[in-house]
């Protein structure tokens, strides 16, 4: 871990990248700002607290409730021991400040896909990524509204990537696999905390290290394991915080075969028609070039897909499931946006892409002044 700390270096890259982000949270923290709260934002507070005594309660996600419930007790502390003139301010808590953890998980989500995006498909794959997430109004939205959504979506990228990276460094030493698995399991345990369902994300990361290590398959179980009770010890220890109890298997784990099924297929196109066209071009690429057809690509195609209809499957949860697997089809454009600038047609696709990006910002900013002044339910 600290070898990985003492190789981070901030540049240009970093900087233009951090920029993103902040016109992502500026987004962020204009709706947390002018948007009531919702009667579900309001049951999602109140499960992070501990229920009554003699009571019991059974949360549908522990740890989206702590996370709520997190900054009003640093309210809370800030007025027991702060000054007078700082108690009277926070008498009355902002919206954006009740909601600033997830504004604050929807940053690190950016950053952990130009960081994946980029480490794939270099600087201008990274950065096509980025710009996607950054002008997504599904992804604003998510970030600034008290629920699930971007926690699953943020320990889903976090667990598949990391994954994907153990299998690889599976053919090191073991020290060399310490600090990825701590990674994993913390995305592990973050998720089922957040939705139980979200174990079926953890049998895909397991598909895929088998996949990428097919000649280690024994340290891939040794792995997944330890990570698996690292995940499993952050889930007692959530549930103990919030004093929820796990939700029984008729609720949240039992799959439904709707009609819902069919129309996730359309997901990519919940997030404006101009990521819809970016879609369909990228895939008819990808169909057609064998180029654009190696793993890099394929991974982050077949987990959006994979992750969306896999939640759809269990409605009872209650979830934006489109969201789930956007940050993945953000990337797979990216890499098929980057294999293309590496051709002679170059000029006209940084053109066409960049006019393409204006158009969705134009439809975005549209988009999420409209949600802002409609009244949450």
């Amino acid at each position: 871990m600290l070898q990985i700390i003492r190789e981070f270096r901030v540049g240009r890259p970093q900087i233009y990248a951090g920029l993103m982000l902040l016109v992502f949270f500026a987004q962020c923290l204009w709706v947390a700002r002018g948007r009531k709260f919702s009667e579900l934002e309001y049951q999602y507070i109140a499960s992070g607290f501990p229920p009554p005594s003699g009571q019991a309660y059974r949360g549908t996600s522990p740890f989206t409730g702590w996370a709520a419930a997190l900054p009003l007790r640093t309210i809370a502390a800030a007025r027991a021991h702060g000054p007078s003139s700082l108690s009277s301010a926070l008498a009355i808590p902002r919206p954006w400040l009740v909601r600033l953890p997830f504004m604050i998980f929807g940053v690190w989500l950016g950053g952990a896909l130009w960081w994946v995006a980029r480490r794939l498909f270099d600087d201008e794959g990274g950065y096509m990524a980025l710009a996607l997430y950054c002008s997504s109004p599904a992804m604003v939205k998510i970030s600034s509204n008290i629920g699930p959504e971007i926690i699953l979506a943020w320990s889903g990228l976090g667990m598949i990537y990391t994954a994907i990276g153990v299998a690889h460094t599976l053919y090191a030493p073991p020290r060399k696999w310490v600090p990825r698995i701590g990674i994993l399991g913390l995305s592990i345990g973050f998720a089922l905390s957040t939705a139980l369902w979200s174990f079926t994300l953890v049998l895909l990361a397991f598909a895929f290290m088998i996949y990428l290590a097919p000649g280690r398959r024994r340290s891939v179980m040794i792995v997944l394991a330890s990570a698996s009770a690292i995940g499993l010890a952050v889930l007692g220890v959530v549930t103990w915080l919030t004093g929820a109890t796990v939700p029984g298997p008729h609720s949240q784990l039992i799959p439904q075969l709707t009609l819902d099924l069919v129309r996730a297929l359309w997901f990519v196109f919940t997030d404006g028609y101009a990521l819809g066209a970016f879609f369909i071009a990228a895939l008819t690429a990808y169909g057609s070039w064998a180029r654009a057809r190696y793993f890099g690509n394929s991974a982050p195609l077949i987990t959006g897909f994979t992750a969306v209809l896999l939640f759809t499957l269990v409605p009872a949860i209650h979830l934006w499931d489109a969201t789930l697997g956007l940050s993945f089809i953000f990337i797979f454009i990216g890499g098929i946006a980057a294999d293309f600038l590496e051709t002679s047609f170059r000029r006209v696709v940084a053109v066409i892409l960049a006019a393409g990006l204006v158009l969705r910002i134009v439809l975005a900013v549209v988009d999420i002044g409209r949600w802002i002044h409609q009244n949450p339910v």
